[in-house]
């Protein structure tokens, strides 16, 4: 399906490219940037032994992704955390954005990288030794527009999503927005704010996840946030909402 990337490892600005038609709907498209030629292979073979996931490209640096992302369209971009050392939080934001998905593949537990991530629009951060079904089980769960953190992490997730705001205070407009969410969406923002996925938080509002997904996207405007861990954020550094 793809072409060889014999000695890839070795030279970093190489990138493989689609050599077959853009799978259809039914398949979770993944776009692979690894630098390990072994691992990349690993991870290819791993992912496409499922029935409904399908690798569409692979690449050795974040650059190449950020270019073959746009030609092959893939739901979830799955990184290395190393290869994001020195790279610009405005290429992670462009990797995140068309309702893309990045799942970080992460090394250290370095506080600095999660949160960093996070600001970016990362919904993804799993352990790069994780088990396999877990990996392709967050696959999937990204691609429902859920959030995917190993519990090695999650304490990092509180601490960031808990600490003292260390930016710009909130404007006056943003302050206003707040005051001008709709009961409805004022109860959405504090269950994704509390990490509760659109099928929880669904079932506990008695609506559809479509239904709830519209919630997200309102509120998501109205604050001038972009995805569910920027919204859980300013939630819960807002105690007026």
């Amino acid at each position: 399906m793809f072409q060889s990337d014999r000695g890839a490892g070795s030279h970093p600005s190489r990138s493989l490219h689609q050599t077959s038609p853009i799978p259809g709907p039914e398949f979770v498209r993944v776009l692979l940037c690894e630098d390990n030629e072994i691992y990349r292979i690993g991870l290819r073979v791993l992912i496409e032994l499922e029935p409904d996931l399908v690798v569409v490209g692979e690449v050795v640096d974040v650059a190449s992704a950020c270019s073959l992302a746009d030609l092959v369209d893939p739901h979830i971009v799955v990184i290395r955390q190393g290869l994001l050392q020195n790279v610009h939080e405005e290429s992670v934001r462009e990797l995140c954005g068309r309702d893309r998905a990045v799942l970080i593949l992460a090394e250290t537990e370095s506080e600095l990288d999660l949160a960093e991530a996070l600001r970016a629009g990362v919904r993804g951060y799993l352990s790069r030794w994780v088990a396999a079904p877990r990996l392709v089980d967050g696959i999937r769960a990204l691609a429902k527009d859920e959030l995917v953190l190993d519990p090695a992490f999650a304490r990092h997730l509180v601490q960031f999503l808990t600490a003292e705001p260390t930016g710009p205070a909130e404007t006056p407009a943003q302050l206003s927005a707040l005051n001008r969410l709709t009961e409805r969406q004022r109860a959405v923002a504090l269950l994704v704010a509390e990490g509760m996925t659109n099928g929880e938080i669904g079932a506990l509002l008695s609506v559809s996840n479509a239904t709830v997904k519209s919630h997200i996207t309102a509120v998501s405007r109205r604050l001038g946030v972009r995805g569910r861990i920027q919204l859980a954020i300013f939630v819960n550094n807002n105690i007026a909402l």
